[in-house]
């Protein structure tokens, strides 16, 4: 019986608790929102609030909080029909947009009619309310019809509006459609940044961090299929990494922004924002088909206080007062590293194109050697093509692509297989498998570390001088079959790196050096490498 009793008293606090909330939340909407219950309201089939489709919309006017915009349907300059703010002609407005605006507003329905409504001033429609917020739609014939907002309704995702028709009907609209018709300047002007057109050629992007520029790119011509290729200007002179360049213009291409967070702010007072000056900011140049010149900017600032979005600009003011924007951080590069940028390698060319490689590192001197020979040969169509053959020397010595020649190269071992390696090699257990190598592999893997160990690692545009320079560390001189020369010389700067030069000129900053002093096994350095080919090369008959 005490478990019965229990189970009672709970459900009745339960319900009592339930009975209390119903009457709070009442009593709490109803002094919010001044609103009634419904007990009139019908659901209908939906109504659409304006009698007149978007083609034939002359004008719009939206008032709400004292403030009022007036969008007209007028002829351009071209003649053409374009919309324009009459009531504040500071702002550009952007035909889309407000098409699509035009078209939601006009659109707009509701499903929930309250008819015969004796007391408007229970909705917020009575004569003193009804002007703090309206929608008046005129359209080409000059017939206008006015929407007056009023209350929330008791669930908050509805507002009471009235139709100017002369009935005593309230509808129920929702937040959003009510919101649309309400509308700000955000709503009527381009929400975009760098909003170029795919047939505009990029010209030049500079990228400036704290006022300073840290970086400068030229494009050097587009190319159908790899796109727009690009020169670094700044901080050095030297060819650019494509891809990154041309990844960061695709992210940034039509970036939508979220909202206007201030309207008119002075100069002065950019600087809450963080935007005098900016974090960073980006200035792209493209010509269009007419060969006209266009720019286009965003500055970068503080992010908003839930971290979601950083303030930004996206157009300078000649009357001293600026929109800020927001923009979602997951569009822009809030930091940037100009050597993501720059071609860091400071020899990338094809390997067909050399037709000799010397070197001097550690004491050591080496010649690798190219020899091109034309030769006729049969495709499995029987066809005779011409194929270019080449020969690869190490120190006078032909590097063939033999197995019998094989060595060990794994875990930085350079031994000749035993038959414990080649039966390991052979088993099912990949676990177990080492790698080998023939002279000819051995001797494209030497050439690979000199491309990829010798590339920037840092810039720095402070040359060292002839007193400061420490000792030549490295020496590797490539020369081309049209007779090009490329001398690249390290000259020693500390323990882990050093000053590289090109044919006697600064590159602009340093390489490291243990990738080819033996100290950093974590990448392919070349005394292991050139150990590796040596050993190969002994092998051979």
């Amino acid at each position: 019986m005490k478990k019965y009793l229990t189970t009672i008293i709970a459900v009745a606090v339960l319900a009592a608790v339930a009975v209390a909330a119903v009457i709070i939340l009442n009593v709490t909407n109803k002094n919010k929102n001044d609103v009634p219950a419904d007990p009139t309201a019908i659901q209908e089939e939906y109504v659409r609030l304006f009698n007149v489709n978007s083609p034939d919309v002359a004008k719009v006017e939206s008032s709400f909080n004292g403030n009022t915009y007036v969008i007209e349907h007028v002829n351009g300059e071209d003649g053409k029909l374009t919309w324009k703010c009459t009531s504040d002609e500071s702002i550009q407005t952007y035909d889309s947009s407000v098409d699509s605006l035009v078209s939601a507003i006009v659109t707009s329905s509701s499903g929930v009619i309250i008819r015969n409504v004796e007391d408007l001033s229970e909705y917020g429609l009575d004569e003193a309310k009804r002007g703090n917020a309206k929608i008046t739609v005129t359209d080409t014939e000059g017939l206008s019809s006015t929407v007056f907002i009023g209350n929330y309704d008791f669930s908050q995702k509805y507002r009471y509006v009235y139709l100017d028709d002369g009935s005593k009907n309230v509808y129920k609209l929702s937040v959003y459609s009510v919101g649309r018709m309400l509308f700000q300047k955000q709503d009527i002007i381009q929400m975009k940044a760098f909003t170029y057109l795919s047939t505009d050629v990029p010209e030049r992007l500079i990228v400036n961090e704290n006022g300073s520029k840290i970086l400068e790119l030229a494009c050097t011509g587009v190319d159908p299929d790899a796109g727009a290729q690009w020169a670094v200007k700044y901080p050095i002179d030297r060819d650019s990494q494509n891809g990154s360049v041309n990844d960061i213009l695709k992210q940034m291409k039509d970036v939508p922004l979220n909202e206007i967070s201030g309207e008119g702010v002075p100069e002065e007072d950019l600087v809450k924002y963080g935007l005098a000056p900016a974090g960073i900011e980006y200035h792209l140049y493209l010509r269009d088909t007419g060969n006209a010149l266009k720019s286009y900017m965003i500055k970068v600032g503080n992010k908003t206080e839930d971290g979601s979005y950083y303030y930004c600009l996206i157009s300078g003011a000649d009357d001293g007062f600026y929109d800020v924007y927001t923009v979602d951080t997951r569009y822009i590069y809030k930091t940037i590293n100009p050597l993501d940028y720059v071609n860091k390698y400071l020899y990338v060319k094809d390997s067909d194109l050399l037709s000799k490689v010397e070197f001097d590192i550690g004491g050591e001197h080496h010649v690798m050697e190219y020899e091109y020979e034309t030769k006729m040969t049969t495709n499995p169509k029987g066809e005779e093509t011409e194929e270019l053959v080449v020969t690869r020397f190490f120190d006078g010595k032909e590097a063939v692509d033999d197995d019998k020649c094989m060595i060990v190269v794994s875990d930085n071992r350079f031994t000749v297989p035993t038959e414990n390696d080649i039966a390991l090699n052979r088993d099912d257990d990949i676990t177990n498998d080492i790698m080998t190598a023939t002279p000819y592999e051995t001797f494209n893997h030497l050439l690979l570390c000199f491309y990829s160990n010798f590339a920037l690692s840092e810039i720095d545009l402070e040359e060292p001088s002839e007193e400061a320079r420490g000792e030549k560390v490295a020496t590797v001189t490539y020369t081309e079959r049209e007779g090009a020369v490329y001398k690249l010389e390290l000259f020693k700067r500390d323990n882990t790196t050093a000053s590289a030069y090109i044919n006697g000129n600064y590159a602009g900053g340093y390489v490291r050096t243990t990738g080819f002093t033996g100290d950093d096994y974590s990448m392919a350095d070349f005394p292991p490498s050139l150990r590796a080919l040596q050993i190969t090369m002994a092998m051979l008959p």
